[in-house]
């Protein structure tokens, strides 16, 4: 629709009046037939022929102005256009395998599923063990069950969250803890085979029967659940970067940027089976896993760090949350922490260990690393807050958040000692994981604050409207999990869709393998952009497979090995005997959200009723109130809220893409696959040092760099890169020189100890 003025025409999107300013009459889009007749509204006078005079005359005048008009602009209009049409897709968000395609290249048919997600319906609800459900007066009651308190005073670091605590110090050798803590004895190591172990959730008839009694389809664990649900968050996020600011990572650590690991972010691979016609079982595929030391020492160190005998009984939570049931274990409780005052237990291996784990087995899990401060690069549990920032602390606050837990107890160790302690509350991690923000969302809500500041004033702004991040973040971490939880549901619900649409329908076992990943695509004005999609294959399992975990126990590296290669030659093939039933997608999100009506209130001042201030100036101080300064969601690279009731109106927009092309799902299967068993093999495989330290070889490689500045990055850059495959990389060597510094440092400790206790008794 064209508008025509004085200066020109304007287009429009929509149907629009337009008024013709010279002669001052008006009319539609689409002219009706009796236009001409006379009408108080039109303002006309009654005289007919002057009317149809008139309005001859300004049709004549308008139609030669939008002529010419047209000729000379018509560039510049279907540039507007274009930009337009750009905005709009930018809007929305159209997919780019349909937003980039040119014209004259064939596109790809697709099948797509759309839907909407929303948390704002979602309640997770705690169950009782004899089924009955938790009511809103009773959210804050502990577990029927108590789980065991800490020993001595180690509650002590509950009550100073966040902080790192040292078992000892360092300069004077005074303990702040027990001293009976610091020493792990080796039959902690042992792994104990108790009839309370784990139960995985397709044997746990405890949660097939709360299934059944409050009719929902799906049961699993928090153990089974985190590494899907970390996906979820990759997803829903974008790969928001986490946030180190305001945290015990101190701003002289070296490094800054704060990025998940390629170890947090492995494919999750689980599970499902068909436990009647109702009820399903989601589990953790232990077949491209092994049991490490570092796991045995962590069920261990439960009964070694709290009051709990071999005798007590383990604690569990049961939770509904829309159609799953899921199980907690709990490890710990103490009765001052608000909530329930439950909180998980986790034991924390060094650097040294975790980075090199083959190398520490085959020493007999000894290294010479130790954590002697609280900050510094290395030998420190800044170093180590770091290490589990970046690997496990999303899946920690999975597990936390299931289980309705205040929080997670972490002690760091070497496997032979203790070394610190730290509580971290679920809404500080919270916070960590949810709370950073780009550059764009910055700009936005500074405009915003600087406006309602003026508005305000500095006291209710900062009392009122200031933007509150630590509950922003609790807020967008909650109505997350909730969004996850709904889209899983999503995700297991179209595979068995599709696996009926295949005619497969007396499945038992289905394995279904996700990952999220960032896509990198060029627009057409050369700009290029990432976003995220997550790549889901299923493939349906012989009602003979078993996934039985990876045994290392007394196994030499060629055996281990072996297994390895024997567990992906069977997965190959059983991805090609079971090829026409494989099935796989890819889903995209896009988000929506805007300023609650409830963010902003209209100070008094600024009522009109008030008569303090004029109509204009009311008008005027609403408007920039109520303004939406998100404007477009889409333009920000991670959801991001001014206000936390902002989070209500979240919603997202899912899409299933399905992978129709039988080698490209293959491909997809075998590249996960071999993800996971790299890792596998990285666990494995010792990496030796080639050359030691002195060799005239070794001499000569580090002295290039030295004689030949100008290729000193370079030859920097080498040195970060293994030789060769068995070798082991440069972070790697460094924490091995650390712990050889580590065991030097301990024999000049032995060696005072005895000269002191020496001393002692000859007086």
């Amino acid at each position: 629709m064209y508008a025509c003025y004085r200066g020109g025409i304007h287009l429009r999107l929509c149907r629009v009046k337009c008024v013709y300013r010279k002669c001052e009459l008006s009319t539609t889009e689409e002219p009706k037939s009796d236009l001409l007749k006379s009408t108080d509204t039109d303002g006309l006078r009654n005289d007919t022929s002057d009317i149809q005079a008139e309005l001859a005359d300004a049709l004549k005048y308008s139609s030669e102005i939008i002529e010419k008009a047209v000729s000379q602009n018509r560039v510049n209009i279907d540039a507007n256009h274009k930009r337009t049409g750009n905005r709009l897709m930018e809007r929305f968000k159209i997919p780019p395998s349909i937003q980039e395609a040119r014209p004259g290249k064939k596109r790809r048919n697709y099948k797509e599923t759309a839907f909407t997600l929303s948390s704002k319906r979602s309640k997770h609800v705690t169950i009782f063990n004899d089924g009955s459900i938790v009511n809103g007066s009773d959210t804050q009651m502990g577990p029927e069950v108590k789980p065991a308190r800490l020993v001595g005073g180690l509650r002590r670091v509950l009550y100073q969250p966040v902080t790192l605590h040292s078992l000892r110090d360092s300069r004077t050798g005074v303990y702040n803890f027990d001293s009976r803590l610091e020493k792990i004895t080796p039959d902690y190591l042992e792994s104990k085979d108790s009839s309370n172990g784990f139960v995985t959730p397709y044997k746990d008839q405890k949660l097939l029967e709360l299934a059944q009694k409050h009719q929902r389809k799906y049961v699993s664990s928090t153990s089974s659940m985190t590494s899907t649900l970390s996906h979820m968050h990759f997803l829903l996020s974008n790969f928001r970067p986490l946030n180190i600011v305001n945290s015990p990572i101190s701003r002289h650590f070296p490094q800054k940027n704060c990025r998940f690991t390629s170890g947090a972010q492995f494919p999750a691979t689980i599970i499902l089976r068909k436990l009647n016609k109702k009820v399903r079982s989601i589990d953790s595929d232990r077949s491209l896993d092994r049991e490490i030391i570092l796991s045995v020492l962590g069920h261990s160190l439960e009964e070694f760090l709290t009051e709990k005998t071999p005798q007590q009984e383990e604690s569990y939570h049961y939770s509904k949350i829309d159609d799953f049931i899921l199980r907690s274990q709990l490890d710990a409780y103490d009765h001052n922490l608000p909530g329930t005052g439950v909180f998980d237990l986790k034991t924390r291996a060094v650097a040294a260990i975790r980075h090199d784990l083959s190398y520490v087995e085959k020493n007999n899990n000894h290294t010479g690393y130790e954590i002697d401060k609280v900050y510094g690069e290395f030998e420190s549990l800044e170093r180590e807050f770091f290490e589990l920032i970046r690997s496990t602390l999303l899946k920690y606050s999975l597990q936390a958040r299931i289980g309705k837990m205040d929080g997670i107890f972490v002690a760091y160790h070497n496997i032979s000692r203790m070394f610190g302690f730290q509580y971290l509350p679920l809404d500080e991690i919270d916070y960590i994981i949810h709370s950073s923000h780009d550059s764009t969302f910055w700009r936005a809500l500074e405009r915003r604050n600087e406006i309602f500041r003026q508005i305000y004033g500095d006291e209710s702004f900062i009392t009122t409207y200031q933007r509150k991040e630590r509950e922003i973040a609790s807020r967008v971490a909650d109505a997350e999990f909730k969004m996850s939880i709904i889209l899983l549901k999503n995700i297991l619900t179209y595979i068995e869709d599709k696996l009926k649409l295949h005619n497969i329908k007396d499945w038992k076992m289905c394995k279904i393998m996700m990952k999220t990943k960032e896509v990198t695509k060029t627009r057409a004005n050369g700009q290029r952009f990432t976003f995220p999609v997550m790549k889901v294959v299923a493939l349906p399992l012989p009602s003979n497979y078993a996934d039985i975990p990876l045994v290392t126990k007394g196994k030499t590296q060629d055996e281990i090995l072996e297994q390895i290669e024997a567990i992906q030659k069977y997965n190959e093939e059983l991805s090609t005997s079971q090829l026409e039933s494989m099935i796989g997608f890819e889903i995209m999100v896009d988000h929506f959200y805007k300023s609650h009506h409830d963010s902003v209130r209209l100070p008094a001042f600024a009522r009109s009723e008030n008569n303090v201030l004029d109509m204009k100036t009311c008008h005027m101080i609403s408007s920039k109130l109520y303004h939406d300064y998100y404007e477009d969601p889409s333009k920000y690279k991670n959801p991001s809220f001014f206000h936390a009731k902002d989070v209500q109106t979240w919603r997202t927009m899912c899409k299933f893409r399905d992978i129709e092309i039988k080698s490209d799902l293959k491909k997809l299967y075998i590249e996960l696959l071999d993800e996971k068993l790299q890792s596998l093999r990285d666990q494995t495989i010792v990496k030796e040092t080639i050359t030691k330290p002195d060799d005239r070889e070794a001499i000569m490689e580090r002295l290039k760099g030295v004689f030949d500045s100008s290729d000193r990055k370079s030859q920097h850059r080498k040195r970060g890169e293994p030789a060769i495959d068995d070798a082991p990389s440069e972070f790697q060597a460094k924490l091995r020189a650390y712990a050889k510094k580590g065991m030097i440092r301990r024999k000049h400790m032995e060696a005072i100890e005895r000269k002191k206790i020496s001393r002692i008794s000859q007086t």
